[in-house]
């Protein structure tokens, strides 16, 4: 109906299986091996960022053209005035964000002063993913650089190899309980990443399927979060409409103040009804504004669900296409104005909405609300190897 990018990116070229057990495998060694102690977990400080922010604008570099070589234009950035180029530096593929430097300008302080109300802010990303990178956060890109030349600053960070998760909604199988199957890594990789933020905290309020990429480590899948632009240190705010339509929280565009990391689990909800149907349950959040939402406000989840048909099936409702299980947990995660519920049901929608309480429900048991991924099950059913084409 209106399943698309909000920004046009170039599609994969090449399809390929990743079997689940080998996605699954990562899964654990992150989830095992590379989890941080809870000890060891420190909330960043804005003045941690601040200091970041400031070292990276010090350390900008002369971009220096014979060193990157463009390759292709992989995705606009239109809220930073730019695009992302996949570019070879030396033998290696990287990812590079090229944005004009009136924008970003040469420091926070100066954008700051610049664009005092802008929702889209370029240090804060650079300055987050270099704090995560610090501690070895496993689920977003690495930060290699910043280049700047008379006219544009460049961001340049690792390659994530298999595109965005709009790539995989566009490659998977039909929807059902084998899309569901091969969901089920993944989803555990980015509740676990999201959850890992909010010990961190940061609250990222942008999540969507663009900003949740894959990247392949010796053939296994890993989830790594992306555009931290609209993320904030702040658990309660007001007054600030953040994300995509499709993916805000409804409490964000009440009067009164909401908890940021709340809003990132709505944010999944959207997210995993996204990758399980190749649809949105709606255009937006704002009442008044959709009739699908509208429909969900006055009759409920469920019977949203009975009325929506499969976009690319054969009449089927996606009630009869999901599992009951992941219609379940997708009703946690979506539940709307807790704040106007008896008490004993806010205390359960803040459970189904808290990140803990949905690992609690998922991670901890293994996602029990998927059904188990079958060992000839793919994790993607057509994942993303980059074929490198060279623009001349």
């Amino acid at each position: 109906m209106w399943f698309c990018r909000p920004e046009r990116i170039t599609p994969p070229d090449t399809l390929r299986e990743v079997p689940v057990e080998k996605t699954d495998a990562a899964v654990n060694r992150a989830w095992e091996g590379e989890a941080m102690p809870q000890a060891d977990v420190v909330p960043l400080t804005a003045g941690m960022l601040r200091a970041g922010m400031d070292a990276l604008a010090a350390g900008i570099l002369p971009w220096d053209c014979h060193r990157f070589r463009r390759v292709k234009k992989l995705q606009q950035a239109e809220r930073n005035h730019g695009c992302v180029e996949l570019m070879r530096d030396g033998g290696n593929f990287v990812a590079v964000k090229k944005m004009p430097t009136r924008w970003i300008c040469g420091s926070p302080d100066e954008f700051d002063a610049q664009h005092p109300k802008a929702d889209e802010r370029p240090w804060m990303d650079v300055g987050i993913v270099r704090l995560l990178n610090e501690v070895r956060y496993p689920y977003c890109v690495k930060l290699l650089d910043i280049f700047a030349d008379d006219k544009s600053t460049y961001v340049v960070s690792s390659l994530a190899s298999e595109g965005d998760l709009f790539a995989w909604c566009e490659c998977a199988s039909k929807p059902g309980l084998h899309r569901e199957a091969a969901m089920y890594p993944l989803v555990n990789q980015i509740f676990t990443g999201v959850r890992w933020l909010h010990d961190f905290g940061v609250a990222h309020r942008d999540l969507s399927l663009e900003n949740i990429l894959l990247h392949s480590e010796n053939g296994d899948l890993r989830v790594q979060i992306i555009d931290f632009s609209m993320s904030t240190l702040d658990q309660s705010a007001s007054a600030e409409v953040r994300g995509k339509p499709s993916y805000q929280a409804p409490e964000i565009h009440l009067p009164q103040p909401f908890d940021t990391e709340m809003t990132d689990s709505f944010s999944l909800g959207v997210v995993m009804f996204a990758m399980g149907a190749e649809d949105y349950p709606w255009k937006t959040t704002k009442r008044k504004a959709c009739e699908l939402f509208e429909y969900a406000c006055m009759f409920g989840f469920s019977r949203l669900l009975s009325k929506r048909r499969l976009r690319k099936g054969g009449g089927e409702s996606l009630a009869e296409v999901f599992s009951p299980s992941f219609t379940a947990l997708l009703a946690g995660l979506l539940a709307k104005d807790a704040g106007k519920l008896e008490e004993e049901t806010i205390t359960q929608t803040y459970i189904f909405r808290s990140l803990r309480g949905c690992l609690a429900i998922c991670v901890g048991h293994h996602l029990a609300a998927f059904p188990a991924p079958p060992s000839a099950c793919s994790a993607r059913h057509g994942g993303v190897s980059l074929q490198i084409q060279e623009s001349a």
